[in-house]
């Protein structure tokens, strides 16, 4: 018989509705770890209708700075865009539990972003030195400002600031390095999600947790375009492989199984069947590690992230093969032959895992 998987937030507050909870009944638990608080327990699609109409609410509030006069000069815009940074994160700190100061903070720190980083832009034409200003700015706003749409946002801009100081100082190759590193990281985070929740570190796991697989899902895109100059992207795919080898013995691990067991030795071979077409498109690897983050860790918002970005990857490979009809569609049935073997895998794993649980 099965059953929806319960949020961690949720499974504790039913612990401790019982007096169960294995935490102090004297210590609080930490930010994020209620139901309420936790930054999954909004459905995905209302931060994300937050999310837009932040951006547009930024956008008028900057308008209507412009048209005041108050923004003439790349002065004016440093001095409102901090003035604007500096209000949202007292609002949002003071009264982070009102929905509308939220919002509006929300709409002014996205719009103090915008202008601090236009008018630094606005003085400064080194890219170099803007995407550096931008990487201090995102890190002091994640640290600063208690929101996990924003943190998350804050993720991306700091690895984009990044990709761009590696294409100013022709340095395209260390892309696959970076790449290689975000997969970590994201591995690392979801399988420390329990002790991070635990922890005082909770208010930044959602954003660390979502904005590094979608960073890393941004930098794959950069193997489809020509313009950053970037080749031998087998070595993303290389490093993403042993990723996604790391993420298989973690799991079997956790299974009690070992490497070189029947189980082990599938999932070998899939990694090595998936490195055919992620030669030239990493993305490919980087949906999969996600996918398998999201089976292990029961998360139907980063199954769902992986799913479309794994068939827009694969389209890709399929659009770009420099072969006959006939070739690629005896590619398009090993592919999917591949992914159908994967899928039995993921089933057995999360399979296997549940009937320890219930043990």
């Amino acid at each position: 018989m099965s059953t929806t998987p319960l949020r961690l937030g949720e499974l504790l507050d039913q612990l401790a509705a019982q007096n169960l909870t294995p935490l102090p009944s004297e210590r609080p638990l930490p930010e994020g770890l209620s139901g309420s608080n936790d930054a999954e327990s909004s459905p995905w699609y209302i931060k994300a209708l937050v999310g837009i109409a932040a951006w547009i609410a930024a956008l008028f509030l900057g308008s209507f700075l412009g048209i005041a006069g108050f923004i003439d000069s790349s002065e004016s815009m440093l001095i409102c865009g901090a003035v604007l940074t500096v209000l949202a994160i007292v609002l949002k700190r003071l009264l982070r539990h009102s929905i509308f100061w939220g919002q509006l903070a929300f709409a002014a720190i996205l719009a103090g972003q915008g202008l601090l980083i236009g008018g630094f832009g606005w003085q400064q034409s080194d890219v170099t030195m803007i995407s550096l200003f931008v990487i201090g700015l995102e890190v002091l706003i994640f640290l600063l400002y208690p929101d996990t749409l924003q943190r998350m946002l804050s993720v991306l801009a700091i690895v984009g600031a990044i990709g761009a100081i590696l294409y100013e100082q022709e340095l395209q190759m260390w892309i696959h390095g970076l790449n290689t590193l975000l997969a970590l990281l994201a591995v690392i985070v979801w399988q420390q999600e329990f002790r991070l929740l635990a922890s005082r570190w909770s208010p930044f796991r959602a954003p660390l947790a979502y904005g590094l697989p979608l960073s890393l899902f941004g930098l794959c895109l950069l193997s489809l375009i020509s313009f950053y100059e970037a080749t031998d992207w087998w070595l993303s795919a290389a490093g993403l492989a042993l990723v996604l080898l790391y993420l298989a013995y973690q799991i079997l691990r956790e299974l009690d199984r070992p490497l070189f067991s029947a189980m082990g030795l599938w999932a070998v071979g899939t990694v090595a069947l998936l490195l055919i077409p992620a030669y030239a498109t990493p993305g490919i690897l980087a949906a999969v590690i996600v996918l398998l983050l999201g089976y292990w860790r029961a998360n139907t918002l980063l199954m769902g992230l992986a799913t479309v970005f794994l068939l827009f990857f694969l389209s890709a490979y399929y659009y770009n093969l420099e072969i006959t009809l006939l070739n690629k569609s005896y590619i398009l049935l090993g592919t999917g032959a591949v992914l159908l073997v994967v899928r039995l895998l993921f089933h057995r794993l999360i399979g296997e895992r549940d009937m320890m649980v219930d043990e």
